[in-house]
C-alpha cells in the first residue's frame, strides 16, 4: 500500500513500479480521488490511495509548510498569509535567493516582511493587488523559481535521539 501526504509522487512511483501509466498523476493535491487496484506482475498488487491529513495541526507552522510546498489545496487556506510566512521563511534562511529571484538589494532586505510584500507587488507590476503577489510567490515557491530549500530543519535534540 501507498500512503502518505497529498501530492508527494505516491502514485507516481506506483506507476513506475508496474511500468505503465495507469493511476492518473498530477501536479496538485487532490488528484487521487478513490483507491485503486495496479498489478505489479502476477504475484504483487499495489494499492494506491488518496493523500491523508490529520483534521487539525497543533502546530500551525506545520500546516503553512504544507500549504506553500503545495501539499494542501490552494481553497484551504488564504494566500495572503501563507506567502507573507514564506517571505518571512525565505528572509531568514535563503536571503540571497529573494535578491536573486526578485532583483532586491540590501536596503530592500531590510524592509519588514508586509512591507517587502508591500514593496513586491509594486515593483512587480501588479499595482495594489497583493494577492496576485501573494500567489506569484507561493508559485514562484513551488516551481524552483527560488531554488531548492527545505521548509524544515531537524533540531538537535531530534538528531541527537537518533543517535541513541
Amino acid at each position: 500500500m501507498c500512503i502518505g501526504i497529498p501530492n508527494v509522487g505516491k502514485s507516481t512511483i506506483l506507476n513506475r513500479l508496474v511500468h505503465k501509466n495507469i493511476a492518473v498523476t498530477g501536479n496538485r493535491p487532490g488528484v487521487t480521488k478513490n483507491q485503486q487496484w495496479l498489478k505489479a506482475g502476477d504475484n504483487l498488487d499495489l494499492l494506491d490511495t488518496p493523500g491523508i491529513l490529520w483534521p487539525k495541526f497543533e502546530d500551525q507552522e506545520v500546516g503553512m509548510r504544507l500549504a506553500l510546498s503545495g501539499a494542501i489545496a490552494d481553497t484551504v487556506f488564504n494566500a495572503d498569509d501563507v506567502a507573507l510566512w514564506g517571505l518571512t521563511y525565505f528572509m531568514q534562511e535563503y536571503p540571497a535567493r529573494l535578491r536573486k529571484a526578485y532583483g532586491l538589494n540590501d536596503a530592500d532586505m531590510t524592509l519588514a516582511p508586509h512591507d517587502l510584500m508591500a514593496y513586491l507587488t509594486s515593483k512587480l507590476g501588479f499595482g495594489e493587488e497583493y494577492d496576485r503577489m501573494a500567489t506569484r510567490l507561493i508559485n514562484d515557491v513551488r516551481k524552483g523559481e527560488l531554488g531548492r530549500y527545505t521548509l524544515e530543519v531537524p533540531t538537535a535534540e531530534a538528531e541527537h535521539a537518533d543517535t541513541e
